[in-house]
């Protein structure tokens, strides 16, 4: 079991408080996005997580035991790593591997295997120099499993990639989920909810969210449906808009929508006519918030 709980965590540079009493966990098997804005404070408490950085305050413990003693658990990507051009990629993960005590058969058989998980068998004896930001990438996360971890913890992983690295990389990202614990910071909405089990929201060095993706977007749902048909049943849309369930109605082409007054009467209601009248319904849907909208609403409180 891999759990990584992070307690009371505060870091102060010169006058300002990059992170301010953050506490969180992540549990075993999860895929966790430390989600905020440039700024909010993540890469400074990421920093701490890997030793980069040392705490004000506050602890950090991975499976019971303080980070000193559990650093081999760990596998971490940078937000910009760094590589020696000069070095084929096999060559890098050689001396990537190592550094953490790795040697003989058993390295060369994983280098050989995190290639391929990786995406980059073909590419092992190419010159990290000649590689795209999206193999470079790859390459990072390579070096970052090499020795597998039991928590994989990624800095931005795709912000600087353009949309086929990006893809790229979100794609082996969800493989890995499968097999380690990961916890990766970003300020793309759409990668946190495409890839994540939790959600753990910052804004300006603290937490303003901490919850999983799953109750967050059952608290998100608002009191708006859609309904859209193959074919737009004008005589019932100008039946039902007369009830005074809703707050309001419209109709776009062959959907029509819904705000009702009370959520879950009403939308049962408004299901069970469509139904009636015998219908051909294409979507029946609940709309939610986005993660983007509830976000700006917690960034600006």
């Amino acid at each position: 079991m891999t759990s990584l709980k992070i307690y009371q965590l505060s870091k102060q540079f010169e006058n300002k408080k990059a992170v301010s009493d953050v506490s969180f966990s992540v549990q075993d098997g999860e895929c966790l996005a430390l989600i905020g804005p440039n700024g909010a404070g993540k890469t400074t408490l990421i920093n701490m997580l890997v030793q980069i950085l040392k705490p004000d305050q506050g602890s950090i413990l991975l499976d019971g035991e303080k980070m000193s003693g559990a650093r081999e658990k760990i596998g971490f990507l940078p937000q910009y790593p760094a590589f020696y051009g000069y070095m084929t990629a096999v060559e890098t993960l050689r001396f990537m591997g190592r550094l953490s005590k790795m040697s003989g058969k058993e390295l060369e058989m994983r280098i050989d295997e995190v290639l391929q998980q990786v995406g980059l068998s073909e590419e092992g004896k190419k010159r990290v120099s000649g590689f795209s930001g999206g193999m470079r990438q790859r390459l990072g996360i390579a070096q970052a499993i090499l020795h597998k971890p039991k928590l994989l913890v990624l800095d931005e992983p795709v912000s600087a990639l353009d949309p086929i690295g990006r893809r790229e990389v979100i794609t082996l990202i969800e493989e890995l989920k499968k097999e380690t614990t990961i916890l990766f910071s970003t300020h793309i909405l759409q990668d946190a909810e495409e890839i994540c089990d939790h959600i753990t929201m910052m804004s300006r060095g603290e937490i303003v969210l901490d919850k999983p993706l799953s109750e967050i977007k059952k608290e998100a749902s608002t009191s708006v449906f859609e309904v859209e048909f193959a074919c737009f049943p004008e005589q019932w849309f100008e039946e039902i808009r007369k009830s005074d369930r809703w707050i309001r109605t419209e109709r776009i082409g062959t959907i029509c929508r819904f705000e009702a007054k009370n959520r879950h009467i009403d939308g049962e209601w408004l299901f069970n006519e469509a139904g009636n009248a015998g219908l051909e319904i294409q979507r029946f849907e609940n709309i939610h918030e986005s993660l983007e909208q509830i976000f700006m609403k917690k960034v600006s409180e």
